[in-house]
């Protein structure tokens, strides 16, 4: 026989706001003396041979009292150490920049997802509201045909009469606009604003009508509505008009909103336009390179895969080492292993890259743009951890080599050298200084 479910439990089944957060756990760490003994604060000390032995002990805690009596816990390195990699690269996070913006103009250029015209969730007056990143409904773009009929059954069915509520609402203030431009054209006084229950439903019925002829019309009412994502335009004469004054498309109709806020948590950097400072060189045009991993070869069309700071990548664009372009009549710059696997380099095929900045998708995933590592900076890299000299970059076998000195007379039993024959320089005969008349410089003073 069933249990009987109580009435709260009950409610909570039935109820559609209940839900729990997402678990968040945090990565824990110990000092070395404590982890020896196994003391990382908790209820239980945790096993010192599992956890002595790692060189990354950071641990994630699922529970830290079970039913068994012991702390259930696993390694939390791989985020803790990708998190540490990514803000090694000193790389802000920036708003994914629409493919419509293609013309190089000003407004082109990555911006930080912490500007004040982005970074709201909540509308203001004056503020866009597209411009924000965080909506109540979805992006009906990235729903596939199973979601968007499962959204329509869930969400969109029972909201009819608030929907009729809605559109009463938005009559009413059309009407009221309407009679107080006629009015302030005759010159009378504003008549009396009709409201939302002076509606009638022949009116409603009517104006349902006139909206579902005019599409953008009905995806204004809808959207706002429902609170959805901005979808991107069909392309015009009219947005490439916009482009060309510089005007920027929706941040998020293209790529959709993200999933939590822009920056992901995982870089709180403003902007990069700092210079590096070299202790020998001085400030640095160039930040430093990434030392980027090969993951997968180019194949055909496809580009080949770079792994940068734990993220998988594309190569960069343009013609440069990592593409086809740049291996026509030139082999010196290939970088090995690009086009296939190399099994004969040591450590997997690497190479260096710059990375110019960062986004998050509508899927959480965080994407890295780079551009190829000039040849200099590469080089200042490699003298810093030793696999290059630059700055003393003479020929070591070609200096003479020192002779050992002797000792000194009788020092620690040495034998005493030879005396230095002295050779004296005989003294010149003195000679007066011959000085000059008129007759040697042909001067007649008669």
């Amino acid at each position: 026989m069933s249990t009987r479910l109580t009435p709260g439990g009950a409610l909570l089944r039935s109820s559609r706001i209940a839900t729990t957060d997402y678990p968040t756990h945090q990565a824990i760490t110990t000092p070395e003396s404590s982890r020896k003994l196994g003391d990382w604060g908790f209820k239980r000390s945790l096993p010192i041979q599992k956890t002595i032995k790692t060189s990354t002990p950071i641990v994630r805690v699922k529970q830290i009292d079970t039913i068994e009596g012991v702390t259930d816990y696993n390694s939390a390195a791989d985020h803790a150490i990708t998190l540490q990699k990514f803000q090694e690269m000193n790389l802000p996070v920036s708003l994914p920049t629409s493919n419509r913006v293609r013309l190089g103009t000003l407004n082109a250029a990555p911006k930080s997802v912490f500007e004040d015209e982005h970074d709201f969730t909540t509308l203001e007056d004056g503020a866009a509201e597209d411009n924000r990143w965080k909506f109540q409904g979805p992006w009906l773009a990235g729903l596939t045909e199973g979601e968007f009929d499962r959204y329509l059954r869930k969400s969109v069915r029972s909201k009819r009469e608030e929907f009729r509520n809605y559109l009463r609402e938005v009559l009413a203030e059309d009407i009221n606009k309407d009679r107080r431009q006629a009015a302030l054209d005759r010159g009378s006084e504003a008549p009396e604003p009709v409201t939302a229950k002076d509606i009638t439903e022949d009116q409603v019925l009517q104006y349902q009508r006139k909206i579902r002829a005019d599409r953008v019309l009905l995806f204004t009412h809808i959207s706002k509505f429902l609170d959805l994502a901005p979808l991107q335009p069909p392309p015009t004469a009219k947005n490439f008009v916009d482009v060309t004054q510089n005007t920027r498309p929706s941040t998020w109709a293209e790529v959709g909103p993200p999933m939590s806020h822009p920056s992901a948590g995982i870089s709180y950097l403003r902007t990069s336009a700092f210079a590096e400072n070299h202790p020998v060189y001085g400030p640095q045009a160039e930040h430093t390179p990434v030392l980027a991993r090969i993951i997968a070869p180019r194949q055909g069309t496809q580009h080949a895969k770079l792994g940068v700071a734990g993220f998988v990548t594309d190569v960069p664009l343009g013609d440069n080492a990592f593409n086809e372009r740049s291996f026509r009549g030139n082999h010196k710059n290939r970088i090995a292993g690009i086009t296939s696997f190399d099994p004969d380099v040591k450590g997997g095929a690497k190479a260096y890259v710059k990375p110019v900045s960062a986004w998050m998708s509508s899927v959480g995933r965080i994407l890295i743009g780079l551009d190829a590592a000039e040849g200099e900076s590469q080089s200042v890299l490699k003298e810093m951890t030793g696999k290059e000299q630059i700055y003393n970059d003479k020929d070591v076998s070609k200096i003479p080599v020192a002779e050992p000195r002797a000792p000194f007379a009788g020092l620690r039993g040495a034998a005493a050298a030879a005396p230095t024959p002295y050779f004296r320089t005989p003294q010149q005969p003195y000679k007066p200084e011959q000085t000059g008349s008129k007759e040697t410089y042909g001067i007649d003073l008669s």
